[in-house]
């Protein structure tokens, strides 16, 4: 659990106690690979930080999932916009390796805000920062070119070539899988 602090902390200093009353509310749910940890039309109830592993979340679109990003290591996992609006997902998370998260209850993490003020800050400074991060991958889906996406992603995730399918990087930088091989074989 010492995970969570530390992300926590990320965005605001805890104080021990603090991290006592938050500590029991969060659980490790494991799943196997391949395994769809929210499905389409469910609603999320767990916001989640990834242990371990990669999960790719997609959407199903002209008889075709097509990928709308990864969570890894240490960053945040859900679907986010089912989480928030306790409405059925529209997009899917399912696992690409073995994966461990530490997730907390929707019920327990707005119970939370409620009663400990620096949560319903941390709460903030999340969403602030899941904006910024869809904003700046919008931009470059629609301004960048094919080399431009693949190079971005190897500068941020370079990892991710050796954990995802081709076919998966492939739709997350909207190209072909033949444009993503070429670009890959071009590109070292």
């Amino acid at each position: 659990m010492e995970l969570v602090r530390r992300t926590i902390e990320r965005y605001v200093k805890l104080s021990d106690a603090g991290w006592e009353h938050i500590r029991p509310y969060w659980v490790e749910r494991r799943f196997a690979k391949d395994a769809h940890i929210t499905g389409l039309g469910q609603v999320e109830e767990w916001f989640s930080i990834v242990a371990e592993g990669v999960q790719r979340m997609y959407y199903p679109h002209d008889g075709e999932e097509v990928c709308l990003g990864f969570s890894y290591d240490g960053s945040w996992s859900g679907v986010f916009d089912s989480y928030v609006t306790v409405k059925p997902a529209r997009f899917g998370l399912q696992a690409v390796t073995d994966s461990a998260l530490l997730s907390i209850h929707r019920r327990d993490l707005l119970d939370l805000y409620d009663r400990i003020p620096i949560m319903d800050r941390f709460g903030r400074l999340i969403l602030e920062e899941l904006v910024v991060g869809r904003a700046t991958r919008e931009i470059e889906q629609m301004t960048l070119t094919a080399e431009e996406r693949y190079r971005a992603l190897l500068k941020r995730s370079p990892h991710l070539l050796q954990l995802v399918s081709q076919k998966d990087i492939a739709s997350y930088l909207r190209m072909t899988p033949e444009t993503f091989s070429r670009l890959r074989a071009k590109v070292r």
